[in-house]
């Protein structure tokens, strides 16, 4: 990450975190980081958008860090997914993340919302995933309800640790409990059939689209991206006519993907470490469930 936002990123969660999010101004973000205001509105349009940037510093880094707990070994090796979990718990806990969610549970800001929304579905999936591939079952059909379970029992069991004990636990000792409590449950609801949430509840918004659908959304995507840069950015030429080459390579009866490939990912190369990297993942992912359907 660009060395100049990441200290914007750092300035922020420090006030965040001990002032709350909704007491803390652009002002104050910009005080802490001892930078200029035209710096902050390089990286952030927005006080919500730093937050969110935030978030998806920390998921990326508690992403990486399971990748490379898994690398090389089994599946269903129970430590693994253990140590997995440990780490968005630890990671929490290191930002403070806990504290922050709480200063903008009430927030009324609908993209934020959304956000923090699609962050959460997205930890149930990877969860109910995992459970899936370490117990090697037969179908998905039930991995939102495993995930639930899961995440419920573990939450309460740490808070309840928490209100009624001054002494640390280890992460993985809860962990393993409630892992070894889900086992026989799992096995038992596949054999009665019984099912509460269905497996749609986590898929995104867009994988659960249409193509016809999905299409629509990539070209608006990326049409409004195309206003946002002409509007806040200077010197967009380069940007504009990725864009515009890959609008009118959508009007074509068969687009080339190769060449959607290439130029998507030259615009995500000439915009990263910009404010700009949400609206450019978002198209990306776009594109990869449009390739797929």
């Amino acid at each position: 990450m660009n060395p100049k936002k990441q200290q914007i990123i750092d300035a922020a969660l420090k006030l965040f975190v001990n002032k709350g999010f909704s007491k803390t101004s652009i002002q104050d973000i910009i005080n802490e980081a001892n930078i200029a205001k035209g710096t902050f509105y390089n990286y952030f349009v927005s006080k919500n958008e730093c937050l969110m940037a935030i978030l998806e510093f920390v998921e990326e880094k508690g992403d990486q860090r399971r990748q490379e707990l898994e690398y090389g070994k089994k599946k269903t090796d129970e430590k693994v997914f253990i140590d997995q979990v440990a780490v968005r718990m630890n990671m929490n806990k290191e930002y403070n993340l806990l504290h922050l969610f709480e200063t903008v549970t009430f927030s009324s800001d609908k993209d934020l919302i959304e956000f923090m929304k699609k962050q959460h579905t997205k930890e149930i999936k990877w969860i109910g995933n995992r459970i899936y591939e370490l117990f090697q079952l037969e179908k998905q059909d039930y991995i939102v309800d495993h995930a639930v379970i899961f995440l419920g029992m573990l939450h309460h069991i740490m808070h309840f640790w928490k209100i009624n004990s001054d002494r640390d636990i280890p992460i993985e000792q809860p962990i393993q409990f409630v892992l070894n409590r889900l086992k026989p449950m799992v096995y038992e609801q596949i054999e009665s059939g019984e099912l509460f949430f269905k497996k749609d509840w986590i898929l995104l918004e867009i994988d659960a689209s249409d193509s016809a659908d999905i299409e629509e959304q990539f070209i608006d995507t990326l049409k409004k991206l195309k206003e946002k840069l002409s509007r806040e950015k200077q010197d967009v030429s380069k940007e504009l006519e990725y864009i515009e080459f890959i609008l009118q390579e959508m009007k074509s009866a068969e687009p080339k993907e190769f060449v959607l490939e290439s130029i998507l990912l030259s615009l995500a190369q000439t915009l990263k470490d910009s404010n700009y990297e949400h609206d450019v993942r978002r198209i990306m992912h776009l594109a990869e469930v449009l390739k797929n359907n």
